[in-house]
């Protein structure tokens, strides 16, 4: 049997792989109570289309929201850095046909090279991605 230093480590591309994702904000006509008129419009962010991240699943789990069972995943998400991007936590992301809500942003040891975002999907729609 080899030694364990003589092994090599094998990293899942399941759990690390590379999409290409947009970032959306609620824009409206404001309702003088903090919300928008008619719940608003998700609009694409202006060079924030087409970025590319590494997604990384972090934790799935159920809960009960009105009577029902919704599952849903919270992930880790890492882009490079880009000069002018703000992103909030006001944003979401959509890959696909998925919506992801930012739940958190981090600079990365405040670096300006990789933000992490803490993204949660609320219903997720099973193992198929496009």
């Amino acid at each position: 049997m080899p030694s364990a230093s003589s092994r090599k480590q094998v990293s899942s591309t399941a759990s690390g792989r590379k999409v290409y994702v947009k970032f959306q904000t609620l824009t409206g006509t404001p309702n003088g109570q903090g919300g928008f008129v008619n719940g608003g419009n998700w609009n694409d962010v202006a060079g924030l289309i087409q970025v590319p991240i590494t997604f990384r699943t972090w934790t799935p789990y159920e809960k009960y929201i009105a009577q029902q069972l919704y599952p849903g995943v919270t992930s880790r998400c890492y882009m490079r850095w880009r000069r002018g991007a703000n992103i909030m936590v006001t944003m979401r992301m959509v890959y696909g046909s998925h919506i992801y809500w930012i739940r958190g942003v981090s600079n990365y040891d405040e670096a300006n090279t990789d933000i992490i975002l803490y993204v949660e999907e609320l219903q997720p729609t099973g193992t198929t991605r496009q």
